[in-house]
């Protein structure tokens, strides 16, 4: 069918015949394949185009400095810490190509922690020794767990006896943080012991220059006597203890904590215990810790032994302590926070107050007022707190309010899986009611319910005198954001606002 005809039938309505028809059909046929035609030659050119633009990256020309790129790794492992080893993200990295490789090799950070490394019968000595040393002069961590192949045969060989085991820590480099978590005290026997077995001069440990050490055990000694073994350990600035239960009701009864008071040393600035030990062992462990600026508290999923004391235990001043974190505890234990009732802290910036996030969600209908935590909370009023994170607590508004307005001072405010409601927004501080947030900078309500309405929480910081600066929301509904008329007024007074709504 020639022009003149195609341009006769499309500007006319006139019936085609069937000679007419089988000639339109067989021009479309033809220009249809030569449109596939034309774009397999498209594809071809765009893929030969992205392959040659692929040698004109920032990578492939180096033109990213090695020090930005050493940027970007640490970002990586930073990122990615929680669900993949340390140690594999860096190899990874340096398997993209040999410039990475070599960038890598000279960044020291990414070479001076090793976490985890598990040892059964041998630890490969020269393959440790290897990745350390590429970290230079970086203060070098190292985390070594003994894992028992068979722990219910009696008698079975503990991996840290392994002489590679103690010949490293012996002659190895010297390392700033040891982590070291095994079975039983008894199996830390050998690596604390500083004078050696075959009567020769006493080893000069390569850990006797940490200044972080972290111990972990799972059983109670079968011995008193094994606790002094912590003695040998050696004067760090921070520790971390994982402790077992105590082995039997007359243990947790008796007043005094089976740790030898010569491990928590003048040095000792940062504690962080891992157990479930009674108040009054604790207490009596932070009695002789007076230099304290941090002090961590996990107390485990669940569990918690509390005490039924005759004689309530005498208040611990802690002049310098700055940190304060309480974490894994258990919404229906009413007694896990009882320990701030005797903690002296007039120096407290910041309080963590953590709960077991796995725990069955309560009734959103009788969120419980939580007596008892908010007559713990209110024992330290008094203190300069400026930063205060509560996670995972179902707590009704009021006693909400009653905690947070005893603290004026606040800069910094983290609400995370909190269950309450907006009447915490809605209290104005007229009459006897206290202000609310006079000072707070920073909001940020993470992971929370729908009954913390936006316009209720945007609502209070548009008032006078609100020096808010970042306000963050995320809440967990099908996404009906509603209208946010008092949060657009108060972006636009200067506060930074971000809300989100995330999936069920």
């Amino acid at each position: 069918m020639d022009q003149p005809r195609l341009i006769y039938l499309l500007n006319n309505r006139t019936a085609l015949d069937p000679l007419e028809i089988k000639s339109i059909r067989h021009e479309v046929h033809v220009r249809t394949q030569a449109i596939e035609r034309l774009q397999l030659e498209l594809q071809k050119l765009e893929s030969e185009r992205a392959a040659w633009q692929s040698l004109l990256s920032p990578l492939r020309r180096n033109s990213i400095p090695p020090e930005i790129l050493g940027e970007i790794f640490g970002f990586v492992l930073l990122a990615t810490e929680r669900t993949k080893p340390r140690r594999s993200q860096v190899n990874v990295l340096c398997r993209v190509c040999k410039a990475w490789r070599d960038v890598a090799l000279g960044i020291s950070s990414l070479w001076a922690q090793l976490d985890d490394i598990v040892v059964q019968n041998h630890l490969d000595v020269a393959k440790v020794r290897s990745w350390l040393s590429r970290a230079g002069n970086a203060a070098k961590m190292l985390g070594i767990v003994g894992h028992h192949r068979y722990p219910k045969v009696p008698n079975s060989v503990c991996p840290f006896a392994s002489s590679a085991v103690q010949e490293f820590l012996s002659r190895g480099p010297g390392l700033n943080s040891l982590s070291l978590k095994c079975k039983s005290l008894q199996c830390f026997a050998e690596l604390l012991n500083p004078t050696p077995s075959h009567g020769g001069a006493p080893n000069s440990r390569s850990f006797d220059s940490l200044h972080s050490i972290s111990l972990g055990f799972g059983l109670w000694p079968s011995s008193p006597d094994a606790w002094q073994l912590l003695e040998n350990l050696p004067p760090v600035t921070s520790l971390t203890l994982d402790l077992p239960e105590p082995d039997n009701e007359e243990d947790s009864d008796n007043p005094e904590s089976p740790l030898p008071h010569s491990i928590f040393t003048a040095n000792l600035t940062k504690l962080c215990i891992r157990s479930t030990w009674p108040i009054a062992w604790l207490l009596e462990i932070l009695d002789v810790c007076t230099n304290l600026e941090g002090l961590v508290l996990e107390y485990g999923l669940g569990y918690y032994v509390d005490e039924e004391m005759q004689t309530p235990p005498n208040e611990v001043f802690l002049p310098n302590l700055r940190s304060l974190e309480l974490r894994e505890m258990s919404v229906y234990q009413q007694t896990t926070t009882h320990i701030l009732r005797y903690l002296v802290v007039p120096s407290l910036k910041a309080l963590e107050i953590v709960y077991d996030g796995d725990q069955e969600p309560l009734d959103e209908l009788s969120l419980p007022k939580r007596k008892e935590f908010c007559a713990d909370m209110l024992s330290l009023v008094g203190s300069d707190l400026q930063y205060f994170r509560l996670e995972n607590l179902p707590i009704a508004p009021a006693s909400l309010y009653d905690i947070l307005s005893a603290f004026p001072s606040l800069r910094h405010l983290v609400l995370d899986g909190v269950e309450s409601d907006s009447g915490l927004f809605r209290y104005r501080g007229f009459g006897d009611e206290p202000p609310l947030f006079s000072e707070l900078e920073v909001l940020e309500m993470l992971n929370v319910p729908p009954s913390f309405d936006p316009n209720d929480v945007c609502s209070l910081f548009n008032e006078r005198n609100r020096v808010l600066k970042q306000l963050r929301m995320t809440i967990v509904v099908d996404p009906s954001p509603g209208k946010k008329w008092n949060a657009k007024t108060l972006s636009e007074s200067g506060t930074d606002i971000s809300i989100s709504y995330i999936p069920r």
